[in-house]
């Protein structure tokens, strides 16, 4: 099996062959694990910020969060804080997300054989899982960087973390895969910072940006390892994007 890292979103196919594991580590796909941890029923993508607000007004038990530009967009309940919904209780609730870059990313690869959304906070979990499907459909395996800039920009702290999962699929996979050119070039990011997450997010142009709009809360919450179990599994029904705990 194969396993790469795609830098950039905006590069790969319509249709991708391989599964997908999508990474915006600062701070979409670690949002969709702590509110599925947090028991949210589901996590529903959406393309804009009207859209989501459109979607809350019409669906009960939901909510609008995310943001643009960092910041909560007018009108949502909450911004794009895994800090901050780690300390919520989101039981049987359909959190509609928008972000810039991640919630993009995600429905870009939607029509992948199957699509994952990982962080560093469920490293283990959810590069099993992704490996187990690659294995059960007979496909490789891609990490997707988010990226910024709309998935056009290379994201220094997207590539860290996608180096920190290949460096986990090494561990568990029960065979080896062959790593393509971006995921040995992912490894080595990952461990010429010395596996220290924060000191890439210190370093990354959007981590300092986050930092100056005063998320240094969020900064270490996306800098722990392995906190949840969660595997977050997108999900296509007519014309909703939801992900669910697999």
């Amino acid at each position: 099996m194969k396993l790469d890292v795609a830098p950039l979103t905006a590069a790969l196919p319509e249709r991708p062959a391989d599964v997908c594991l999508v990474v915006d580590v600062l701070r979409a796909t670690t949002t969709i694990a702590t509110l599925l941890a947090r028991g949210a029923r589901d996590v529903e993508l959406v393309g804009s910020v009207e859209e989501a607000i459109a979607r809350r007004d019409a669906l009960p038990d939901t909510f609008a969060c995310g943001e643009v530009g960092g910041l909560p967009p007018p009108g949502f309940e909450y911004g794009n804080s895994p800090a901050e919904f780690a300390a919520l209780t989101c039981t049987g609730r359909t959190a509609i997300l928008y972000t810039s870059n991640g919630t993009r990313a995600l429905r870009r690869v939607a029509s992948a054989p199957a699509v994952f959304a990982g962080a560093l906070v469920n490293r283990r979990a959810v590069v099993r899982a992704a490996l187990e499907a690659a294995h059960r459909l007979a496909t490789g395996l891609t990490i997707v960087c988010s990226g910024t800039a709309l998935g056009t920009a290379f994201a220094l702290e997207d590539f860290f973390c996608a180096g920190a999962l290949v460096e986990e699929a090494l561990r568990f996979s029960g065979e080896a895969p062959e790593l393509g050119d971006g995921a040995i070039a992912a490894l080595r990011v990952y461990e010429s910072f010395a596996r220290d997450a924060r000191a890439a997010f210190a370093a990354a142009e959007h981590g300092r940006t986050l930092a100056a709009l005063g998320f240094t809360d969020d900064l270490d919450f996306c800098a722990r390892v392995d906190t949840f179990a969660v595997v977050p599994l997108a999900v296509v029904e007519g014309d909703r994007i939801v992900l669910r705990a697999a």
